[in-house]
């Protein structure tokens, strides 16, 4: 509704629930989404940039607003800090991504979609 009322753009956080079979490691019933509606007007790349521009500021705004917290889960459970460039989102063609894979020794048609071991 906010859309066709004029607003350059609509976005929400809220919980989706999957009807389908989803019992599977690989599908979670319920979860926590992000849906956006934005106009671009060249290229759907700008929606991308969006994206990376967004994801960039909460991972900084994580990082600087719970060090300590983050610092604490660290001491139980280690891990690597995220880091996320700053800049324009990085966009590959599946081809590209596809000898980025092989480069690191893994196997893929670029026929064919990715594998599961290769999405990870």
């Amino acid at each position: 509704m906010a859309v066709a009322s004029d607003f350059m753009g609509v976005y929400e956080i809220g919980p989706v629930f999957r009807a389908e079979n989803s019992n599977t490691p690989r599908h979670l019933c319920e979860f926590v989404g992000m849906d956006f509606e934005v106009p671009f007007k060249n290229h759907y790349f700008e929606v991308i940039d969006i994206i990376g521009q967004m994801f960039g500021y909460i991972f900084r705004e994580l990082n600087a607003w719970f060090k300590t917290e983050l610092e604490i889960v660290n001491q139980q459970y280690p891990f690597t800090p995220f880091e996320m460039n700053e800049g324009e989102a990085i966009k590959l063609n599946f081809l590209d991504g596809v000898q980025l894979l092989k480069e690191e020794g893994f196997e893929q048609d670029p026929l064919k979609d990715l594998t599961t071991i290769n999405e990870a």
